[in-house]
């Protein structure tokens, strides 16, 4: 058992690779965060994510759940690769695109990751691209018909993805427009970024 992860805060779970069965797995563990966070937070959460990842099962580039462990872990299988944020250099042939084609995929399913940056983008030496952590992504009951928020954060999505494209390629940072553009300026005001 190795921790890939140690909480930054009394929110966030702890992210353990153990091998079970012979199967290279994470482990995303809420038990040693205090009750309230458990109770409230930890469990809802996970719950969630394994719901969204039983609407990506087989969209590739997406990793295999293996399902809860009791009320405060959930267990999805190790894929190979390193952050996007860790690669210094060119990047594989295709990785960008092949991100953009995962997104697409993810939002046919009816699913908006609505927290897509460069740590949850697992980019692998040979250009296999997966994503993971899916703990605030949201479901549409009807994927061919998501309804307005989950509309508006499957553009955050693609907006995520051209900022991904723009820095790896040196371009410069997209700049969202309409409805969308102006409450993104507005959430990063709120955040004390320009």
């Amino acid at each position: 058992m190795t921790t890939i992860h140690r909480p930054r805060n009394r929110t966030k779970a702890e992210i353990r690779a153990e091998r079970r069965a012979g199967i290279d797995v994470i482990v995303k563990d809420y038990a040693a965060r205090p009750w309230p966070i458990r109770a409230f937070y930890g469990r809802p959460t996970l719950r969630r994510e394994a719901r969204v990842y039983g609407r990506l099962a087989g969209v590739a580039g997406i990793p295999r759940c293996l399902g809860l462990e009791g009320r405060d872990a959930l267990v999805i299988e190790r894929v190979p690769g390193r952050p996007l944020s860790a690669w210094r250099g060119p990047l594989p042939d295709g990785v960008l695109d092949r991100l953009a084609e995962i997104v697409a995929d993810v939002h046919r399913r009816g699913v908006a990751i609505a927290d897509l940056h460069h740590s949850n983008v697992l980019v692998a030496d040979d250009g296999t691209v997966h994503l993971v952590d899916f703990a605030i992504a949201r479901i549409a009951r009807d994927p061919a018909r998501p309804g307005p928020l989950v509309r508006l954060l499957m553009q955050l999505d693609d907006h995520a993805v051209a900022r991904l494209v723009a820095r790896h390629r040196g371009l410069p940072e997209p700049r969202p427009t309409g409805l969308f553009g102006a409450l993104y300026r507005l959430g990063r005001r709120l955040k004390g970024r320009r």
